[in-house]
């Protein structure tokens, strides 16, 4: 290298050698992260779509963020569904042990606390405005189906004639869905479970400032499903009424 800047110099070519400090691997590097977190963040096309088919069951573990107004909670649990308006959706503690039981059967709604023996019982129109729990009034409308979309069309958005606005990506796919009432669902990165293409998350906001976040691991489209799972036992709780129910 030494030879080659010398035969250089007795040429009369100027050479400046540039030295790279040490933080610009670490900056190169901060850049490279950057970029491979867009990509993971671009919806790509899915393969194994079955025309037709729908989610009749959901079974998967959950990470879920709940809001209301500047006040917030999140954690671990479960969600199991089934169509078209059987929830139930158990919230774990970090140590394992469930915080709260929430069944979800049409209209009807039950939310069940363990560490005090109680149940909240009564329709999903009693819950509280506050805490945030409104939202999961939500659910039956957020997996409502849709009208069919023509995945060649692109990106669009369908006005139907409830008016509800529903938006799709490029592929066909929903990217959001509007109430007239405005309430939004936001549904990010689908993979293709069982033929079927389903989100990776979905954020429910109710447009008073309530919000749910749920990130699905691992889910479990249409398989068996007992259905005593989605049935609330009473047993040995004081019930009350929905509108007494606080939170966890």
């Amino acid at each position: 290298m030494d030879r080659g800047r010398s035969a250089l110099k007795n040429k009369g070519v100027s050479v400046v050698q540039l030295k790279c400090p040490a933080i610009f691997p670490k900056i190169i590097l901060l850049l490279i992260l950057l970029s491979l977190s867009a990509c993971a963040g671009v919806q790509k096309p899915l393969v194994g779509i079955v025309p037709g088919r729908e989610v009749e069951t959901l079974q998967s573990s959950i990470a879920i963020s709940i809001k209301s107004g500047e006040h917030g909670s999140s954690g671990r649990g479960y969600l199991i569904f089934k169509y078209p308006d059987r929830f139930h959706l158990a919230v774990l503690s970090p140590f394992g042990p469930t915080v709260l039981d929430l069944y979800s059967d049409g209209e009807k709604l039950a939310c069940l606390v363990p560490s005090r023996q109680t149940a909240y019982v009564g329709l999903i129109s009693e819950l509280p405005e506050k805490g945030g729990f409104k939202t999961f009034g939500l659910l039956k409308w957020v997996v409502a189906r849709t009208p069919p979309h023509d995945a060649s069309a692109g990106a669009s958005e369908l006005v139907t004639p409830a008016g509800e606005r529903i938006s799709y990506d490029k592929f066909g796919l929903i990217k959001r869905k509007v109430s007239p009432d405005g309430a939004e669902v936001d549904f990010a990165q689908y993979r293709t479970v069982n033929g079927i293409a389903f989100p990776d998350s979905m954020e429910i906001r109710d447009g008073n400032g309530g919000s749910v976040r749920i990130v699905f691991d691992e889910p479990e489209i249409n398989t068996p499903l007992d259905e005593t799972v989605l049935t609330p036992r009473l047993e040995g709780l004081s019930v009350l009424p929905l509108s007494e129910f606080k939170g966890m």
